[in-house]
């Protein structure tokens, strides 16, 4: 509507003057990117000189230079070198208050000060955006006695006053602050006639002092004129003057009250407002006269109607249901029509998702927002690489960053990943933490060495050729000489860490010749970097991570101008000066549009009052506008989720809002939703044919059936008789975690570890120092993975919690004991249907007492098996090696038989240390011994017969226990389709 009423003449009425003598002044970039193009579509695109189309505030100096002061303007500082200028001022203020809680947590994390920082930026560009008096802070926070608060004044002091002194000193001052300047000369210019040319002011609601002044020039100009977007001329004037910050009018208002106008003054630009204007007014009115529905919307219902005429109204399931119904109707309006589409939301999430809904039609959206620098190239390669420096070169973190497309140390992408693949096996799987980068080359060649005599060695490591380890092990050492520097913990300038990590990124990815616009943008950010160091306090790269992470989030790659784009998606500010035929209004639930008010951590409401900032609900207000511009398009369709984040989500208050007018005049807000566009995007990836995937149950031949068992694996064989068939007949070995994490086999492996070396030597100690000689143990298996945080928080001080209550129930147990035995062998030859079979088993621990009798034990640091699971034979551990005991399986070992069999807990958790024996709870240990193996005998009889299945998971009571082949067995799929055992 505007393109074309310049084009006729406006404001002048003079068609035939020179477009490039109109001025016309918008919101943002992106505005003036989409008037633009609509000059374009207005003039059949026909070749003609645009008028000057420009950002309010994005003022040329150049034109300035009659208006200008003598000394001239200082450049603005960078919003990067602001940030760092604030940054230093709170790092130098932390260290010179460390006995300040404020300033501990600041000292003590880099993310903490860096997320104070960027609170702190965004008050001061509130106090010159807004012309606010700093001055009053003091006097402000003097009201509040608190001596925190006063604390909080002093940082806020230095940095609202230094801030802007330090920036003078070196010739700059705030972007803000120079904004409001720049746009007070320019209205001097226009007062002064020296435009020579209509002016337009257009799309701006005049929410800051600097800009309703500027405003105010050119509406008083005689040839200029100030387009009021959506401003409401039907409203009475009780409702008028009823207006809070929350209302989609109240900027309006103020404006006018500034110009000195009223609303009779305002003169209609187009055609005057329809019944859609009218409805989204009414539904929008001040709550103060929302009572005056009774009267305003009594009989007139087919008013309503009307203004619902070509209005969509959505409720997704979930965001991204929300998120493919929008792609959806962007196709029907591409199939159907040539004119534009657009989303307009502010939630940029919202927009991601639907241009990747999109792509399954192979739609491309014009998205003039862009992307995050730092989702792009050698710019994410940076992220991850300051991942690992922050996670001191993890397994995980080294691992993300060296699969990474554009990191490859110079070699081909395959020789790399290859060499990759191998460093994960040998080192990266099962590499305690705490080991680090140093330790990766060293680790690898002691792993090589000792490779030919471990027998338990994974089958991708004996596969490992020389040439493989020679490769694997270069690249480790690669690593480390290439990233260690980055390890010293010293404090640097940000140019020498901007500088080193370059040098460490060209390591890893050698540049190619020739440079994309992705490339270049991250050099430019890291050369600003580089070139604002001066602003940045010296410190320590775990620190200065957090600016340059941030420097590269806030960089955005734009999308080159493509003007015959028929999808689009539009910004707020944006969305006001476009007009389409289709408008989608996405994401129109509380928290995101509008989003919840937020006065900050540092002014509470009425201190913004005291020093004139307004209140943050004005953001409401200015949101609620936008939504009743868009509200006017042709045809408009709102989507709105009922669940965000997985929790339940509350449709935004104009969409309630509307939904109160329609039931006012007797209709019904889920009768008006439409269900189509849902209902197909539900049933987008929904399969034709649902046939649930079945337990497995797999036979193989006998002769491949194994025939030796340990006393664990026939408890395998018991429970799950799919990992016997994974492990022993497909000889299928699970690799070891990612990363070494502490699991419950670990931490079972280092307490069983401390107890058989206490247990070898305690003999020979006096009973007073034995339990200082656990401990000793328990100091020699835990030192070397007391690095990781849970091993030194967690299992070493419940190790050293169990060692007394252990040593105390020892002593007992063992009163009348003459031998301790430890890590004992054995087995027994037997035949099962005529097949040999053997029996072996590892004993923890036997004590042979007085009496000839032997009591085996088992340490346990999970839960212990009931009696009642011993009993039953579903844990037939002890009870197993109670049968090898009294057939001589255990060689060394003499005893008449088998007292008891033993549970030992050694978790050290709150259930503290448990004995739990089988001859305590009335069982004969003998008569159970021989039911466990003939009990065995009869499941290995099972397992000759060729109909006998393995499946997984033979127990509903052991179902939540997992395996290591759950993913080849595809449990989770089977038991959600209902086929649980």
């Amino acid at each position: 509507m505007l393109a074309r009423a310049v084009l006729q003449g406006f404001p002048v009425g003079d068609p035939g003057l020179p477009l490039s003598r109109w001025t016309i002044l918008v919101p943002n970039r992106r505005s003036a990117r989409a008037l633009e193009q609509l000059f374009l579509q207005e003039s059949g695109k026909r070749a003609l000189i645009l008028p000057r189309i420009k950002p309010i505030g994005d003022i040329d100096e150049d034109m300035l230079a009659d208006s200008l002061p003598e000394e001239g303007v200082p450049d603005a500082v960078s919003k990067t070198d602001h940030l760092h200028a604030v940054l230093d001022c709170v790092v130098r203020w932390a260290r010179a208050n460390p006995d300040q809680e404020l300033a501990r947590d600041v000292n003590a994390s880099g993310a903490q000060a860096f997320a104070l920082t960027q609170s702190l930026q965004d008050l001061i560009n509130q106090f010159e955006t807004e012309d606010a008096e700093a001055a009053k802070l003091k006097a402000v926070y003097d009201l509040d006695l608190a001596g925190h608060r006063q604390n909080i004044l002093t940082l806020l002091s230095i940095v609202i006053e230094d801030v802007p002194q330090l920036l003078q000193k070196s010739g700059f001052m705030g972007g803000a602050a120079r904004r409001n300047q720049m746009i007070r000369l320019e209205a001097q210019r226009i007062a002064a006639r020296r435009l020579k040319g209509p002016v337009i002011a257009a799309g701006s609601t005049g929410t800051n002092p600097a800009t309703r002044d500027l405003l105010k020039t050119i509406a008083h100009d005689p040839m200029g004129a100030v387009i009021l977007p959506g401003l409401d001329l039907t409203l009475e004037d009780e409702g008028w003057n009823a207006l809070t910050p929350e209302h989609p009018q109240f900027a309006m208002a103020v404006l006018l009250q500034h110009l000195g106008l009223k609303r009779g003054d305002v003169q209609v630009l187009g055609s005057p407002q329809g019944k859609r204007s009218w409805l989204v007014n009414e539904a929008l009115r001040p709550a103060a006269v929302a009572d005056r529905w009774v009267t305003t919307l009594a009989g007139r219902a087919g008013d309503v109607r009307q203004g619902l005429a070509g209005v969509e109204l959505v409720e997704a399931a979930d965001r991204q249901q929300e998120a493919e119904v929008i792609a959806l109707r962007l196709r029907q309006h591409v199939e159907r029509s040539k004119g534009k589409a657009a989303l307009i939301t502010p939630d940029r999430d919202l927009a991601t998702r639907v241009k990747v809904a999109a792509r399954r039609w192979n739609m491309e959206i014009d998205d003039s927002a862009g992307e995050p620098l730092i989702h792009k190239g050698r710019a994410a390669l940076l992220a991850l690489l300051l991942r690992a420096v922050e996670d001191r070169f993890s397994a995980m973190s080294l691992f993300a960053l060296l699969h990474h497309k554009d990191c490859h140390f110079g070699k081909s992408r395959a020789d790399h990943l290859r060499a990759v693949r191998h460093l994960e096996i040998a080192a990266f799987r099962g590499m305690p933490e705490s080991e680090g980068l140093a330790a990766l080359a060293e680790r690898l060649m002691t792993r090589q060495a000792q490779l030919p005599k471990d027998p338990f060695a994974h089958p991708l490591l004996k596969a490992m050729t020389a040439e493989d380890w020679s490769a694997t092990i270069t690249l480790a050492l690669s690593l480390h000489s290439i990233l260690s520097p980055l390890q010293d913990g010293l404090q640097h300038s940000l140019h020498d860490h901007v500088r080193r990590l370059l040098e460490a990124l060209n390591a890893l990815s050698p540049p190619d010749a020739a440079t994309t616009p992705d490339d270049q943008a991250f050099l430019d950010v890291m050369t600003a970097l580089q070139q604002g160091s001066k602003w940045h306090p010296v410190d320590t790269l775990s620190r200065a991570q957090h600016s340059i992470l941030h420097a590269l989030a806030r960089e955005t790659l734009r999308p080159p101008l493509r003007e015959e784009a028929q999808l689009a998606i539009y910004g707020l500010a944006e969305a006001r000066l476009v007009d389409v035929e289709l408008a989608i209004l996405g994401g129109l639930a509380e928290s995101a549009w509008p989003e919840h008010p937020d006065s900050g951590p540092w002014l509470n409401r009425p201190m913004r009052d005291s020093v004139g900032l307004q209140q943050p609900e004005r953001d409401i207000g200015l949101t609620a506008h936008d939504f009743t511009q868009a509200f006017g398009h042709a045809h408009v369709m709102l989507t709105w989720p009922k669940r965000m984040g997985g929790a339940p989500a509350i449709p935004s208050r104009w969409v309630q809002r509307l939904q109160a007018v329609m039931r006012t005049v007797g209709m019904e807000p889920k009768d008006e939703l439409s269900q189509a566009l849902p209902q197909l995007a539900a049933r987008l990836d929904a399969p034709n044919i649902f046939k649930p995937v079945r337990r497995p149950q797999v036979r193989t031949p006998i002769d491949v059936r194994p025939t030796a068992f340990s006393v664990t694996r026939i408890e395998k064989l018991l429970r799950d008789s799919y990992w016997i068939y994974a492990h022993n007949i497909l000889k299928l070995d699970p690799l070891d975690e990612m990363g070494g994490d502490i699991d419950a086999s670990l931490r079972g492996t280092l307490v069983h570890d401390a107890l058989q070396r206490w247990t070898s030597e305690v003999p020979h100690v006096p009973a007073g120092d034995r339990l200082q000689l656990l401990l000793s143990k328990g100091q020699e298996v835990f030192r070397p993975y007391l690095d990781m945080p849970e091993v030194a928080r967690f299992w070493w001080p419940r190790f050293v919690r169990m060692a007394s209550e252990f040593i105390a129930g020892n002593d007992v147990l063992t009163a009348e004991t003459i031998n301790i035995l430890t890590e004992l062998s054995g087995g027994h030859d037997f035949d099962v249907e005529g097949v040999p079979h053997r029996l072996t088993a590892r004993a923890d621990r036997m004590d042979v007492g007085r009496n000839g009798l032997v009591r085996i034990i088992d340490y346990k640091t999970g839960s212990l098996p009931t009696p009642k699971q011993v009993t039953s034979g579903f844990a037939p551990q002890l009870t197993l090696e109670a049968a090898l005991v009294l057939r001589g399986g255990f060689k060394g070992l003499h005893a008449k038989g088998v007292e008891d069999v033993m549970y030992i807990g050694v978790g050290g958790g709150k259930s503290g240390v448990a004995f739990k024996g089988l001859a305590g709870e009335k069982s004969d240990v003998t008569v159970e011994a021989e039911r466990a193996f003939s009990g065995m005998v009869r499941l290995l009889a099972a397992f000759q017969i060729p109909s006998t299945v393995y499946i997984p998971v033979h127990n509903p009571a052991m179902s939540d226990d997992d395996s290591d082949y759950d993913h080849l067995s595809r449990r989770l799929e089977w038991q959600q389709a209902g086929q649980t055992p």
